[in-house]
């Protein structure tokens, strides 16, 4: 992988030999398990989109980053390498999720922390898979949809299944799932099991009249923490490239306080971002605001780590 191909031109890492130290490692997976059998994902060419959408700045990533408070990526203050994407093919499921599930564990187990682009909602179950390692992880989901099917279309590994096989991990201490509204493809039957194994359920709604704060006093100190964003759950204005729009979702600033409170009361031990389709995204609005969430993300890992 040329660095000029990676996530504000970081330096590239072979995810197939021994991992070099670093803080971070960046990879991405176009597919795991496809919504319809051997068809790739609508989400494909994201991890290619949020890489290069601020470009513009790697020739100084000492800039100052308002958002951040701090400079834009400090590489003297934080490692980040970018693996590139895993090789993945929509006809073989199994060995995609084989693949990104090894991958994530060989991170972890170099003392990095993994940092994930998908590719659409079911990559993140391989990748929540390979933290078994933890004492207690907190999953906390951003997201329109509360994804907890049993199965769809015959498979149980698909994109609306990712909650309900993250709640059946033994390692799975807590799920909190943020910025559910509208319409989506569960019924009574998914919330009330969501509910009965759980899971805090917070509504666009609910943070639209109350804050984050609310969301917060969910996570526990000192705990391990892993963030999962499907774009969806921010709102179409924020990022217009997804595949099921519903108004009323989260805003840039809601999802960049959240990592922020979250980082300020434990460990962000790992970070996935789906369902962007570029294809229809809006003058590179959403890759922008995806790109300048990762940049948030490794500023709150930064910040932790100091």
């Amino acid at each position: 992988m040329d660095p000029k191909d990676t996530f504000l031109g970081v330096e590239t890492c072979d995810l197939a030999t021994s991992l070099p130290v670093a803080d971070v490692i960046l990879f991405g997976a176009s597919d795991a398990t496809p919504y319809a059998a051997g068809q790739t994902s609508h989400s494909a060419n994201a991890p290619h989109f949020i890489r290069r959408a601020l470009s513009h700045y790697e020739s100084d990533l000492n800039r100052w980053d308002f958002d951040q408070e701090a400079e834009l990526l400090a590489p003297t203050k934080l490692e980040v390498l970018d693996g590139g994407n895993l090789v993945t093919d929509p006809m073989t499921p199994e060995s995609n999720r084989d693949a990104i599930r090894t991958t994530t564990q060989a991170i972890l187990s170099a003392g990095a922390v993994p940092i994930l682009l998908g590719g659409d909602d079911s990559v993140p179950i391989p990748f929540f898979e390979a933290f078994r390692e933890s004492k207690g992880l907190t999953i906390l989901q951003i997201d329109a949809h509360l994804d907890w099917h049993d199965q769809r279309n015959g498979s149980g590994y698909t994109f609306s299944s990712t909650m309900r096989r993250a709640s059946e991990l033994p390692w799975v201490k807590r799920i909190v799932q943020v910025g559910l509204r509208g319409i989506g493809g569960s019924g009574r039957a998914e919330y009330d099991h969501a509910r009965a194994w759980g899971a805090k359920i917070v509504t666009a709604r609910d943070i639209r009249l109350h804050g984050i704060a609310g969301v917060l006093e969910l996570i526990e100190d000192d705990s391990e923490c892993l963030i999962t964003i499907d774009c969806d759950g921010l709102d179409p204005s924020v990022i217009p490239g997804v595949l099921i729009p519903q108004p009323g979702g989260l805003s840039y600033f809601d999802v960049v306080d959240l990592m922020r409170g979250v980082a300020s009361k434990c460990r962000i031990v790992g970070l996935d971002i789906v369902e962007f389709v570029p294809e229809r995204d809006v003058q590179n609005l959403g890759a922008i605001a995806i790109a300048r969430i990762l940049c948030n993300g490794l500023g709150c890992i930064r910040k932790r780590a100091v």
